[in-house]
């Protein structure tokens, strides 16, 4: 039951991908990444839990804290119209 859990997260985040390299203005790519970042948290968190590989559950919150940042960053880079 996991293994297709895990199968599926595989196929949206691809969809999510693809938001990111179709989306028509620079706000539909910043949500494509931050969906494909969401799913490749949850793909690590299941990949983690389905071999009982706990040091992965590590990285998953470290690239869950560079999600943030970046999302956040990126978000004011862009309303500031390129003032940091």
């Amino acid at each position: 039951m996991l293994t297709i859990l895990f199968y599926i997260l595989s196929v949206l985040t691809l969809f999510s991908f693809g938001r990111i390299v179709l989306g028509p203005t620079l706000w539909d790519r910043l949500l494509g990444f931050n969906l494909f970042s969401s799913k490749i948290i949850l793909l690590i968190i299941l990949y983690a839990h389905i071999k009982h590989l706990s040091y992965l559950l590590d990285i998953a919150i470290v690239y869950t804290l560079l999600g943030f940042t970046s999302i956040t960053f990126i978000s004011r880079f862009v309303g500031r119209k390129g003032d940091i």
